[in-house]
Order: structure tokens, then C-alpha cells, then sequence
């Protein structure tokens, strides 16, 4: 593309670099113009086959080849981002009976909490589909053997050996119920150092890695928590039905669960059930 383009203006430059040069005031024969237009507009219009323009955002093709391309985690259509500061991304996981997702790339450690608890199967690129059993069964054929009870009340898991070792794969739901993770991502190297106490935390974390620690809170009909901060940035999920507030310089609405609120570090907030039942939520901290 660039180089018609060149070769175009290169040629008019020069011609009317020599039209000024030696006085010729004769104008350029108007066939000539439009060939160096044509040529600029092939050349503009020509990609090669079976890709898409680098600059431009892969999602909005509509020829895409789902089987092969690769987008990050974030960019995936059914990993849709909700919110994103720094290095902390939210991600709204949601894939319906017999849809699959985009094979994505996974690089920085994660943490779910998962709400919607359908049956599920992988595949990473280059391999074969496991877990989840075999996909759904048509039409008229027998239903598939009754999985096991999922935990009750939704709880955080975390996978962080994607900072070692990249995944990329693709998620197919094979079950009949719509499959869903409330999902923080941390893009950083983790800190191992900072105690509960000194990052301004209390309690005992139901989960703790290098690069998450999570709490959970339950409050009753309402109950208020005291303002308070943390030293590292807090992401805060609805677990349970309920309605309630997180309350800082920012308020968030809680009112279903997967509902979320974030507080960077040092900025103090609190959080308020103004529902008439128990309020179950996931404070998370996103350790760097």
C-alpha cells in the first residue's frame, strides 16, 4: 500500500518540483493524474488474504476463523471487561448452554469467583477438548450421568501458574445452564512479603496466593462496615443475593450477585447492607 503511495507523490512531487524549476507552466495531463490515483487507491484497498489490518480490533471482524485466532483474555467476547485501572482488570465470565468462547491468552495470575456453575470442557490450542464430559446431547438422545453438588455459596479459586507458564484455550459450555465467573486479573509480579495486618486487613483469608487474598464478609440486615482502607487496592464482589453500598469518594451499587466495587490503595470506603437479609461479598486484595 505504501509503497503506490510513495511512488505516487514521489512522481508529483517531482514534477512539480521541475515545473517550478524551469518555469514550465504547462498543468499535468489529466490521465496521468487519475493513473496515479487508481494506482494510490489499489494499493490502499489490497490486504492480503485471510488476515486482518494489525491495527485494527480482531472482534469487529465479521470473516474472523474462531478455530484459529487468538486474542488476549481481556479481549474475548465472553470474557467481557467491566473495569480496568493500572494493572487490575475485572472481567465478566459468561458463556450460555453450547456456546464456546474465542481461544484467549492467559499471562497473569487470576482469581475467580464463579457463579453459574454449568459443566464445562477445555481445550488448549493444538490439543484435544478435556474435562466436562462429551458435549451436549442432541435432540431425543439420553441425558448425560448427574454431575456432583457444586459447594454451597460461590467462593474465590485462583490459577496463577499462568505468570510461568502462558496458557491459550478456548472454554465450550456442555452443560444446560449458563456457565459465569466474576474474574480479577494481576498483572503484576505479586508480593510475598506484606502480612494481612500491614496491608490493613483483618481477618483470615479464605484464599491466599502471591497475588490475591480474599476475605469474606457477611453482613447483617443493616449492618455497616466502620470506614476503614487497605494498603493494596481492594475489589469487592457480591456473592450472595441482597441488596447493599459501597460507600468512598466513588459509591457502587450492590444488587445482585457478581455486582462490584473497587478501591485503589489507601482510599477508604465502606460497605452497607441495606437489604433484609444476610449480605455475603468477597473482598479481594490485589497484592503487588
Amino acid at each position: 500500500m505504501r509503497n503506490g503511495s510513495v511512488l505516487c507523490s514521489t512522481w508529483l512531487m517531482g514534477s512539480l518540483a521541475c515545473r517550478a524549476a524551469d518555469g514550465d507552466t504547462r498543468r499535468m495531463p489529466a490521465l496521468a493524474i487519475l493513473g496515479c490515483l487508481a494506482l494510490a487507491a489499489g494499493a490502499a484497498s489490497a490486504q492480503p488474504s485471510g488476515t486482518v489490518p494489525s491495527s485494527a480490533d480482531v472482534r469487529s471482524s465479521a470473516t474472523i476463523d474462531r478455530d484459529t485466532v487468538v486474542v488476549p483474555v481481556h479481549h474475548e467476547p465472553h470474557h467481557r471487561q467491566v473495569f480496568q485501572y493500572g494493572t487490575t482488570r475485572i472481567l465478566d465470565l459468561q458463556i450460555p448452554p453450547g456456546e464456546t468462547s474465542w481461544f484467549h491468552s492467559h499471562d497473569w495470575p487470576v482469581l475467580y469467583m464463579t457463579l453459574g456453575r454449568s459443566a464445562v470442557r477445555t481445550q488448549n490450542l493444538g490439543g484435544e477438548w478435556s474435562g466436562g464430559g462429551p458435549p451436549r446431547p442432541v435432540a431425543g438422545a439420553p441425558p448425560p450421568a448427574p454431575r456432583p453438588a457444586a459447594p454451597p455459596g460461590p467462593r474465590a479459586t485462583s490459577t496463577t501458574s499462568y505468570i510461568d507458564k502462558p496458557v491459550t484455550h478456548r472454554i465450550e459450555n456442555v452443560g444446560t445452564g449458563l456457565f459465569r465467573a466474576m474474574v480479577v486479573v494481576n498483572e503484576t509480579r505479586g508480593d510475598d512479603a506484606t502480612s494481612v495486618e500491614a496491608a490493613g486487613f483483618a481477618g483470615t483469608p479464605e484464599l491466599a496466593n502471591s497475588w490475591f487474598r480474599s476475605y469474606r464478609i457477611t453482613l447483617a440486615p443493616g449492618e455497616r462496615t466502620p470506614p476503614h482502607k487497605h494498603h493494596e487496592p481492594v475489589v469487592i464482589f457480591q456473592a450472595t443475593d441482597g441488596k447493599g453500598m459501597a460507600a468512598g469518594p466513588m459509591k457502587f451499587e450492590l444488587n445482585e450477585p457478581g455486582q462490584w466495587a473497587f478501591y485503589d490503595a489507601d482510599v477508604e470506603h465502606s460497605v452497607q447492607n441495606l437489604g433484609t437479609a444476610p449480605l455475603d461479598l468477597l473482598e479481594i486484595e490485589v497484592r503487588r
